[in-house]
């Protein structure tokens, strides 16, 4: 059955319980996008993100702990705004020099959130594909970084991606606390 057949795919729900915000003085987009049930956040006038400011600039010499876009994915990532948190991180990747280890957690993280998408609205090759260039990535920095990178906990993360992927809870990024 082609797609144009089926129903739309479902809402994304809220997580419960909320997870706490690591930008709590930034909103939340009016809605979760999900394609064919949203008008799109950039190209639809409606769209939540249709007059988003753009993407600031990335700064080399930031700390994680204060990089804004870095950590508004994150939140955006753990209430499962995933196609927010894609165009957040996706701001900054394209800014990051090719073979800086940075880049390569972006697109990790990028594959994680439109695979984790995709499994919702139940394209089972596309989340499988995504998910396995994820864990590479993931497992990339991971090697070349240690256990924790820009705050993530990247064993715990892979971990919560593959329990998904298996049926399991939506996952969330365990960060260490930057204080």
């Amino acid at each position: 059955m082609s797609r144009d057949h089926q129903s739309p795919p479902p809402e994304i729900p809220p997580p419960d319980p909320v997870p706490p915000r690591r930008l709590p003085a930034m909103p939340l987009p009016a809605y979760r996008f999900v394609p064919g049930l949203q008008p799109h956040p950039m190209k639809h006038p409606d769209g939540h993100m249709a007059h988003a400011p753009p993407t600031r600039t990335w700064n080399p010499e930031c700390p994680w702990a204060e990089d804004v876009d870095y950590l508004l994915g994150c939140d955006l990532f753990d209430h499962r705004y995933l196609w927010e948190a894609h165009e957040a991180w996706e701001g900054v990747w394209h800014q990051v020099p090719r073979g800086d280890i940075y880049r390569e957690l972006l697109q990790g993280l990028i594959q994680a959130a439109a695979g984790v998408l995709k499994a919702h609205v139940q394209q089972a090759q596309g989340a499988a594909r995504l998910h396995v260039r994820s864990r590479g990535r993931l497992m990339e920095v991971q090697r070349r970084t240690g256990l924790v990178y820009r705050g993530l906990q990247l064993p715990q993360f892979i971990d919560r991606l593959d329990a998904f992927h298996s049926g399991g809870d939506w996952p969330t990024m365990p960060m260490e606390d930057p204080g």
